[in-house]
């Protein structure tokens, strides 16, 4: 039986995330850790979104991508740095990072993780799940229809989680969406760049929040004037996301 469309695309992520495993252990890359996570969580909100509990996203694959989230909470700081400014901080995270990657990146994860994702491809062979077309873009629709009434309901003053879960739910319809352009199923460039527009709006709190956990980690290990300083920054800007975000969703109420 030939592959349904749903089917051929989610077999393409996941042999995809195949060869972005095997480079991570030549390199780890910033970028190709970033896009090994993103086409993992790109096949997990194509699960959720069309097959539910018939064929749900292995939870021990998820954790292989969790596991990498130290890594990119680093990358995401390192890009944020100034090398002359922070040069102490700077050097530190590097070396912090290598050990990281070096610790994770071994050949029994790659091992682990390679069989995991066989192993869900050779089920979704097996399965071909199959919808019409027409339920396809429904089901998209419907769970977008959802983030945007959840978006106008959200409080002022909604809490940085809340904002976080919101913004998960905007990418799984934006991962949706690029399935439908892309399979020519229902042509949504528009709502595409929508989606991404509310998720850094939601994103920005949690992401500095994020890197405030982070340094005030760091600096108990790494107590340097640096760190205090860039850790004292990051919370005058953490205000103010607070109030950008406020008013934006004032304005949208």
């Amino acid at each position: 039986m030939e592959a349904t469309k749903l089917t051929q695309y989610l077999l393409y992520q996941l042999y995809h995330s195949r060869v972005l495993l095997h480079s991570l252990q030549q390199g780890a890359k910033e970028e190709q850790i970033h896009e090994f996570r993103v086409t993992l969580r790109r096949i997990r909100s194509l699960v959720n979104l069309f097959l539910g509990k018939s064929l749900p996203f292995p939870k021990i694959l998820k954790l292989a991508m969790q596991e990498t989230n130290p890594i990119r909470e680093l990358d995401v700081l390192i890009d944020s740095l100034s090398r002359s400014k922070y040069p102490k901080l700077f050097k530190y995270l590097l070396k912090l990072r290598k050990n990281n990657v070096k610790s994770l990146f071994t050949q029994k994860y790659t091992d682990k993780t390679l069989v995991l994702i066989d192993e869900y491809s050779a089920l979704l062979s097996e399965s071909n799940p199959d919808y019409l077309s027409e339920i396809l873009i429904q089901k998209v629709l419907t769970h977008y229809q959802h983030c945007l009434d959840s978006y106008l309901a959200l409080e002022p003053d909604a809490d940085p989680r809340t904002l976080h879960r919101l913004r998960i739910e905007f990418k799984d319809a934006r991962y949706g969406f690029e399935f439908l352009e892309i399979s020519d199923l229902h042509h949504c460039k528009e709502v595409i760049s929508h989606c991404k527009q509310l998720q850094n709006t939601l994103g920005a709190i949690q992401d500095t929040v994020n890197q405030i956990d982070l340094l005030k980690k760091i600096y108990l290990e790494f107590p340097v004037p640096e760190v205090k300083e860039l850790l004292q920054k990051q919370k005058k800007e953490l205000q103010k996301l607070k109030a950008t975000t406020q008013s934006e969703l004032s304005a949208s109420i």
